[in-house]
């Protein structure tokens, strides 16, 4: 792997000094982008290497707080789509360009409580929670335990109203069925391309009303940003799959005016789900994630009696994820 490594700096250094492209300019980034991906993607083929979920949360475990940093504190500069077009800017300015443009886009719509489904570090949640007021109950799960506890840290700097969070799988959401006026995700989705119906699945049973999903577009993307999505082995085949499921309504995905990275371009999909209209109560409690049915709040844990498995609370945020509980069986 290391030969391969070398090779691929070697290769693309002199293709780049051949085709004389400005160092340092976007043309040369997005270049170099395709030209590691072509010897890169063969060599992950052979290797069958592929993203896992244990792989992901190690990832994101290892760089928990940076994106609190670049949302809000550390101005690292990096292209960007801002207002459509590619530009070098500050990753705090980027990001609350994008912040706006998801404001903008859910403030089309009514709700009571919010859940965001790979919730990361807060940044999108505590954004929603400052704009459409205190009093929408907001929930997040992800599969960091990290990233959420330095979230939960920032989101009590900037608010008296602390959200509702948990460690759980986006496959076994700990929510009973049609939950959440609102369901979002914000790059979650394509970090699991093997098990993204699943996920799907779980986010289309809790939600009441409106799921957006802001995801890169495999489909919507261009040769740079396929590359990069098949080398990153990102998720292809959302609108497709929504597209063939019952009581859903799809609206037409559309690239957001504003994102982060030009070759991990975020689109936005928007879900109707046909549910009964009656009113619910905005908060909700959390359930057993294998079951569904209710738990049982403990000194620290939550017991649930209808799969005998106790989901330990570390650091006050209870660890809905299956994995990660133990088995207890009643002494009689």
């Amino acid at each position: 792997m290391l030969f391969a490594s070398k090779f691929q700096k070697k290769f693309t250094s002199i293709i780049l000094k051949i085709l004389g492209l400005e160092k340092g300019s976007w043309k040369e980034k997005k270049y170099k982008t395709v030209l590691f991906c072509l010897i890169s993607i063969p060599i992950k083929k052979i290797k069958r290497l592929r993203r896992t979920t244990q792989v992901v949360e190690k990832q994101y475990d290892d760089i928990a707080g940076q994106y609190i940093k670049e949302n809000y504190y550390i101005h690292k500069m990096r292209y960007s789509v801002v207002n459509g077009e590619v530009k070098n800017i500050s990753s705090v300015d980027n990001m609350r360009e994008i912040r706006l443009e998801i404001r903008s886009i859910l403030s089309k719509h009514h709700f009571k409580n919010v859940l965001e489904v790979g919730v990361g570090e807060l940044t999108t949640l505590s954004d929603i929670h400052e704009y459409f007021g205190p009093d929408i109950e907001c929930y997040g799960v992800d599969l960091s335990l990290n990233r959420i506890k330095h979230g939960l840290k920032e989101f009590e700097k900037r608010h008296k109203k602390q959200p509702h969070v948990a460690k759980a799988n986006a496959m076994t959401l700990p929510f009973a069925d049609n939950s959440f006026d609102l369901v979002i995700t914000r790059h979650t989705l394509e970090q699991m391309p093997s098990i993204y119906k699943s996920a799907l699945q779980e986010i289309l049973r809790v939600a009441r009303k409106h799921v957006f999903m802001f995801e890169p577009s495999y489909e919507l993307g261009g040769f740079a940003q396929k590359l990069k999505m098949i080398n990153n082995d990102y998720v292809k085949g959302i609108p497709d799959y929504l597209s063939a499921q019952q009581n859903v309504k799809l609206e037409p995905e559309f690239l957001m005016m504003n994102s982060a990275n030009p070759l991990n371009h975020t689109a936005c999909y928007q879900v109707t789900v046909q549910n009964p209209d009656e009113e619910l109560s905005g908060k909700q409690e959390f359930v057993c994630p294998i079951t569904k049915l209710k738990l049982e709040k403990r000194v620290d844990n939550y017991y649930s009696a209808s799969a005998k498995r106790a989901f330990p609370v570390i650091d006050g945020i209870p660890v809905f994820d299956p994995q990660y509980s133990i088995v207890v069986t009643e002494v009689m």
